[in-house]
């Protein structure tokens, strides 16, 4: 077997590691988001329950304070206890490590083939956005090998549409990815 057949009949082990590794850099920008919001909601609670006693203070009804303001400290307790098992899920998943060795190992094998890997974004002006990928004419050896649309990782198929802002990621021979590139940026 060729370096190049070794290289593409790696291939699918090598797109589900970086599928893999998309998808835990996805959850990762999920989680951050989902412990963004929640900080939110603590600064809303506080700024409810300073509002209320504030409110009850000014109204000399002190004594419907502690009533009034036990459903908005429930509240904080609980958004703070999510807001802890976000910070530990973060945690867990940056001391899990991301491990790119295998995709440097799937590079250094790309490239002892006169192969490559690269990525592109697909820009508002591209003459392939809507355009499904059995539509459009790639050069021989180029394989489209993920699309990364917002958080999604999407392996595509034929039927796979190009939308703005994609990210795609093309690999085979150095000089037909070249070219795929430089079609797709246009």
């Amino acid at each position: 077997m060729n370096l190049w057949e070794k290289i593409k009949s790696g291939f699918r082990g090598s797109v589900e590691t970086i599928s893999d590794k998309t998808s835990e850099w996805s959850q990762l920008a999920k989680l951050r988001w989902e412990q963004q919001s929640i900080e939110r909601s603590i600064g809303k609670s506080h700024n409810e329950l300073g509002g209320k006693i504030y409110q009850l203070h000014v109204e000399k009804q002190q004594s419907q304070l502690t009533e009034q303001t036990k459903e908005i400290v429930q509240k904080l307790k609980t958004l703070e206890e999510r807001l802890r098992q976000k910070q530990d899920e973060i945690k867990e998943i940056i001391e899990k490590g991301i491990d790119t060795q295998h995709l440097k190992e799937f590079r250094k094998d790309l490239e002892l083939g006169d192969g490559t890997i690269d990525q592109l974004v697909i820009e508002e002006n591209s003459k392939i956005i809507d355009k499904k990928l059995m539509e459009i004419k790639f050069p021989k050896n180029v394989l489209v090998g993920a699309v990364v649309r917002e958080e999604q990782v999407i392996i595509p198929d034929g039927k796979t549409t190009f939308q703005q802002g994609d990210r795609v990621t093309l690999l085979g021979e150095k000089e037909d990815v070249e070219k795929a590139m430089e079609m797709l940026s246009r």
